[in-house]
């Protein structure tokens, strides 16, 4: 079992926790499922990434909703492989944020974050949730990709007319 990785507040205790979690992670392409180690306690909802040790904390008493949520994610495992996800722990914070994990038993993290919500005391934001998600905007990743392949055409076209089209007006044009 991981060890907690920030120091607990005052009369804070440990509710749960899964070593095998992930955090889906809004990058620029699209999403990134990062591995690692989810805590719920009675204040704050913590991720600590696996790879880069990275701590996500965000209070339970800023939390507006939890629930597990229908979603379709892809992890490339290997160049032959990729695991499949087809639900998410969705959680939404005030001010509009929201996060998505990934755990062993979404309908009781959910549970047990929004029990926990109620006794939770009143803490700041040490980060802002995010707003947008990747998950939501689906395979973005693709349409940037055909983006910039329409952008490399489109200078590709602009140099030959330049480079052929304006010399042979010229000739064309230039001879009297």
């Amino acid at each position: 079992m991981t060890t907690f990785p920030l120091p607990l507040n005052a009369e804070e205790t440990i509710l749960k926790t899964d070593d095998q979690a992930a955090h889906v992670k809004s990058g620029m392409l699209g999403y990134n499922v990062i591995y690692g180690t989810l805590w719920l306690t009675d204040q704050r909802l913590v991720f600590r990434s696996a790879l880069l040790a990275s701590t996500l904390s965000y209070p339970l008493s800023r939390v507006a909703g939890a629930a597990r949520q229908e979603v379709s994610l892809s992890q490339r495992q290997s160049p032959y492989s990729a695991q499949r996800y087809d639900a998410a722990l969705y959680v939404e914070f005030e001010g509009g944020g929201k996060e998505y994990f990934l755990t062993d038993d979404l309908s009781a993290w959910a549970e047990a974050i929004l029990s926990a919500r109620s006794a939770a005391p009143d803490l700041p934001f040490t980060q802002i949730p995010p707003a947008r998600s990747a998950v939501d905007q689906g395979s973005r990743g693709l349409w940037v990709i055909v983006a910039i392949m329409a952008g490399i055409v489109l200078l590709f076209l602009c140099t030959v007319f330049v480079c052929v089209g304006v010399p042979a007006l010229l000739a064309l044009f230039g001879q009297k």
